[in-house]
């Protein structure tokens, strides 16, 4: 541990605001809370590292802590270091790791994406998951693309060339969802700014909630190489993920001590109102009579953005955004898919479900995909990235 994090330690007043505001603890007692696990302990681990309490595996690493936090106190950043030596010291189940390598789940879902999405919806088959491996059979599985963004993804030729953008899709966007991600390009295209797109590893995020951080340090240090280079030849990184934006724009620092100062990574929508503010913003919008209720991801709290959406959306004529206000929703990436885990996930989001009732809207916008997934599965309500309503509204 550096100075500067024990520092951050002793700053904890034990006030307990983040116990107050975590959603797993307000929901089960399985879980000993931030504090405990956090700061607390990590006075003893500095001395004995294997000071780890056994409930950290119920640690969803949505970050509320870090953001209620009156100090500062890198507490989630306590809990994921707590969490990786748990799990070098007792092990993780099959289950947790293959779970977190979505990636390679993605690639391997190649092979036959609608035959994996059949059999994904096969009862029985899900039941036989659920006892032999652990993953709930209850949970909506994401389901696969025919073709990834990757493949999809076709660069324009642009005259006036205004400014260029590296696009980081993330394995949601480029395996099961990207639409999402060819809407942001239209969006751009549409600006007259360049999108440049690669091949890049997994942000590591989902490999560093299920506490195996060598894995993911290694998918950090190759992911800052590329980032690096793109940054140094100008290319402003984006994302449309937040929970990609905070892994490789915060936490590969703050967990790994990882280099990130030659680049710097924002939300697509923080860069559009970027536009916005320096007049550069097309504002040739179409009519869009919906009533949308705004889900706030936890990762896009944690990174003290904002809603940078909002500005842009609520200049739609017709439009109307409602923010649901509801907090987390509860699955938090394979948290909620795994059978112990799936309950607690569950109680969570009923806040979420609450909101979209009472507010009667006719669609639900979200930037995660993982929050996407899970409201949709507690409300049966379409759930949307926050860019495709732009790109509606542009008529692209």
């Amino acid at each position: 541990m550096t100075q500067g994090d024990r520092v951050a330690l002793d700053n904890c007043i034990k006030c307990s605001i983040c116990v107050s505001h975590c959603p797993v603890a307000r929901v089960t007692d399985k879980f000993a809370g931030p504090k405990q696990n956090g700061p607390d302990l990590e006075r003893f681990r500095l001395e004995e590292p294997a000071a780890v309490h056994p409930s950290i595996g119920y640690c969803s690493n949505c970050k509320t802590c870090d953001v209620v936090c009156p100090s500062g106190v890198s507490i989630s950043v306590m809990n994921c270091k707590a969490k990786g030596e748990y799990v070098s010291l007792h092990g993780a189940p099959l289950r947790d790791k293959l779970l977190c390598r979505v990636e390679m789940m993605g690639k391997m879902s190649r092979l036959a994406p609608s035959l994996v999405n059949v059999l994904g919806g096969i009862k029985p088959l899900r039941i036989l998951g659920e006892m032999v491996m652990g993953v709930s059979s209850k949970m909506t599985l994401p389901q696969y693309a025919p073709k990834t963004f990757l493949q999809l993804y076709k660069p324009q030729s642009l005259a006036n060339c205004k400014g260029k953008v590296l696009y980081y899709p993330g394995c949601y966007v480029n395996y099961n969802n990207p639409e999402v991600g060819l809407a942001l390009v239209k969006v751009l295209n549409h600006h007259n700014i360049e999108v440049m797109v690669d091949q890049f590893e997994c942000c590591g995020l989902p490999i560093i909630a299920n506490g195996f951080l060598d894995v993911a340090k290694g998918h950090a240090e190759r992911n800052i190489q590329k980032l690096k280079k793109y940054a140094a030849e100008g290319y402003q990184i984006i994302t449309t993920c937040p929970s990609c934006n905070l892994t490789l724009g915060r936490d590969y620092h703050e967990l790994f001590d990882l280099d990130t100062s030659e680049y710097s990574v924002m939300d697509a929508f923080e860069y559009l109102d970027q536009l916005l503010e320096q007049g550069e913003l097309k504002t040739d919008f179409c009519n869009v009579s919906l009533k949308l209720g705004y889900h706030q991801p936890c990762h896009l709290k944690a990174a003290g953005s904002g809603v940078p959406s909002l500005a842009i959306l609520q200049r739609i004529p017709g439009l109307q955004v409602q923010d649901l206000d509801a907090g987390c929703c509860g699955l938090s990436g394979s948290y909620g898919f795994k059978k112990e885990k799936y309950p607690i996930s569950q109680e969570i989001g009923q806040n979420i479900t609450r909101a979209v009732q009472e507010m009667a809207v006719d669609q639900v916008i979200t930037e995660c995909g993982m929050c996407q997934l899970q409201i949709f599965h507690l409300t049966h309500q379409e759930v949307i990235h926050p860019i495709q309503i732009l790109a509606r509204a542009y008529k692209l």
